[in-house]
């Protein structure tokens, strides 16, 4: 047996399809992992866990004076409702929240520039607005090719600085309204919020020597509204795929644990829901390795390392050995391997990012008919997960020293929201 890209990408294909937190198509995508798993000999299950879950049933955004006009809006997820009835109140453009714009804020509808990142969203809760507007996508967006994206206030922001009204609109819109002198607006939300299931598909192929030393592989499979994700990450998810079948046939020295994890998007819920589950194993862990975006055309190899110099070091050899141009550094890196990293595992991403005009990610153009992504180029990434398992997972010593440099923990202390 050997790995395949064209088999990897023929499954690939079959599961480009929208697969957001919590959904019935995010549980049919692990359900055929699983069959895939199981089809290659495997031993596999699905683990289940709770994820904050919202459900938005009517959004609405009217400028009132010195205009009136309605503008598209979508309302963000675990929101706060308005009143029966909706709220109108005074319009503002806080920009990018500097103290003068946020000594102006209070009591007003007030549009930031961007997302709504966490210590924004403190600065407004304390400045005691009445809600909050963001705007996505450009300018020059056509409707026809676009869409007014669904946000989510996640638990990060609420359960420390209180629920809030949270619309979206386009930045077209947003740029209108500017112009305009909007100074009065309506808005209406309806919002719910609850707790819903997501999945982690979890494989494991025993090592013959040395099955107490555990190495790690992860990809998450779950994608974006309006996204198939088909770089962002189905690509991930059938390399790690293909790894597991080269594997069920040359038995490794070591455990390997695959795992593909749901709710990536939403927070990396389902690495940290695996981490959680498997506490009482992960000092077993030598070495976690991680996927996380492949097979654009145009791109460039990236290998962040949250471990050592000396990690870095040896991946940066092997890749050199292996022939593949790839960037080696130390570095947190926004996926599954960071909760892996706060419990002293050292992880390896390995990824191809796309290149500048010629990649897109967490918007309706993530998939396969903007031919941005290929079988070829998924092999770059699949040949290099597979020389680099092959090393680790056959080494008479294990390579990679167990340890987290001081620069990563603190990259993942902030990363996590930790107040030193």
């Amino acid at each position: 047996m050997q790995v395949s890209a064209h088999r990897a990408f023929s499954l690939l294909k079959d599961l480009a399809f929208v697969r957001v937190s919590g959904s019935d198509a995010e549980k049919a995508a692990a359900n055929r992992l699983l069959q895939e798993a199981r089809a290659a000999g495997v031993k596999a299950e699905i683990e289940e866990f709770s994820v904050p879950c919202g459900k938005v049933s009517h959004a609405k955004l009217v400028v009132t004076s010195p205009y009136t006009k309605e503008y598209e809006c979508t309302g963000y997820e675990r929101a706060k409702s308005t009143p029966a009835g909706g709220l109108d109140g005074e319009f503002f453009y806080a920009e990018n929240l500097l103290p003068l714009h946020l000594e102006k804020a209070g009591g007003k509808i007030v549009m930031i520039n961007g997302r709504l990142r966490r210590g924004d969203y403190e600065k407004l809760q304390k400045a005691g607005v009445a809600a909050i507007l963001t705007f996505s996508g450009s300018t020059i967006d056509r409707l026809s090719d676009t869409d007014c994206d669904i946000r989510k206030i996640r638990e990060t922001l609420s359960e420390p600085f209180g629920d809030a009204v949270a619309l979206n609109i386009r930045a077209a819109d947003a740029a209108e309204i500017v112009r305009r002198g909007a100074t009065q607006m309506h808005i209406e939300l309806e919002s719910e919020s609850y707790d819903g299931i997501s999945q982690n598909v979890c494989a494991v192929i025993e090592g013959t020597e040395k099955p107490d030393e555990i190495v790690s592989f992860g990809a998450h499979y779950d994608s974006v509204h309006f996204s198939t994700g088909v770089y962002d990450n189905m690509s991930g998810s059938v390399i790690l795929m293909e790894l597991l079948r080269y594997f069920a046939v040359h038995k490794p020295n070591r455990t390997l644990k695959f795992n593909w994890y749901g709710s990536e998007e939403q927070g990396l819920l389902g690495s940290k829901a695996w981490v959680k589950a498997h506490a009482d194993e992960l000092e077993k862990h030598r070495l976690m390795i991680n996927i996380d975006v492949a097979a654009a055309t145009l791109g460039q190899n990236a290998a962040p390392v949250l471990g050592t110099e000396n990690a870095v070091g040896y991946v940066d050899a092997l890749m050199k050995e292996a022939g593949i141009p790839c960037s080696v550094k130390m570095d947190i890196y926004s996926s599954d391997c960071v909760p892996f990293a706060d419990n002293g595992v050292p992880c390896v991403n390995l990824c191809r990012f796309g290149a500048p005009g010629a990649s897109y990610i967490h918007d309706r153009r993530d998939n396969l008919k903007s031919a941005y992504i290929d079988e070829r180029s998924l092999d770059i990434t699949l040949q290099q997960a597979l020389f680099l398992a092959k090393r680790v997972v056959g080494a008479a010593s294990f390579p990679i020293e167990r340890k987290i440099s001081d620069e990563i923990k603190t990259k993942v202390d902030e990363y996590l929201f930790r107040k030193k």
